[in-house]
């Protein structure tokens, strides 16, 4: 079983940046590059330059979010059970207790599997206590998820036992 101290951080492994970016390349060249290319034939130089320039500077920006957004996830192991934190403009935090966990899953799609990384999905019996719709944590960036998946699952029966007992 892995042992996670009490409240320790954990952080998403740093492929899950190289993931995002590599999903920012594949909007960029479908998304953009389609309609640019184009405009490049049938607009004068200086208007094409101009567009090219804006989405050049909107990329930019979005790979700089990208990674700030990454060094702002952060989820920690408590008694209690899995606080997360992320956000660059709109923090966003909660805490899923181990007594409310219904399921975790393992995902991971086909870039993903590239990388080398997984999803563990979370999923809660009910409304959290924080009053948030969201009933499904994502942990993202896992390199090794069985044994997490073990730990959460192990630490969910000690909680309903717990609980049980009150």
């Amino acid at each position: 079983m892995l042992e996670i101290p009490a409240a320790e951080v954990v952080r998403p492994h740093r492929n899950l940046r190289a993931l995002y970016l590599t999903y920012l390349l594949l909007i960029i060249w479908a998304g953009v590059l389609s309609w640019l290319l184009p405009l490049a034939f049938f607009l004068p130089p200086f208007l094409t330059l101009f567009i090219s320039g804006g989405a050049f500077l909107l990329v930019l920006i979005v790979i700089w979010w990208t990674g700030a957004f990454y060094r702002s996830i952060i989820y920690r192991f408590t008694p209690a059970g899995i606080s997360w934190n992320r956000g660059v403009f709109i923090h966003r935090y909660g805490l899923m207790p181990f007594h409310l966990i219904t399921k975790v899953d393992i995902v991971q799609g086909p870039i993903a599997r590239f990388f080398g990384i997984y999803l563990l999905k979370v999923q809660a019996a009910t409304s959290l206590p924080d009053h948030s719709s969201r009933t499904v944590l994502r942990i993202n960036g896992v390199t090794d998820p069985g044994p997490l998946r073990e730990y959460i699952l192990v630490h969910r029966l000690a909680a309903a036992d717990s609980t049980e007992k009150v």
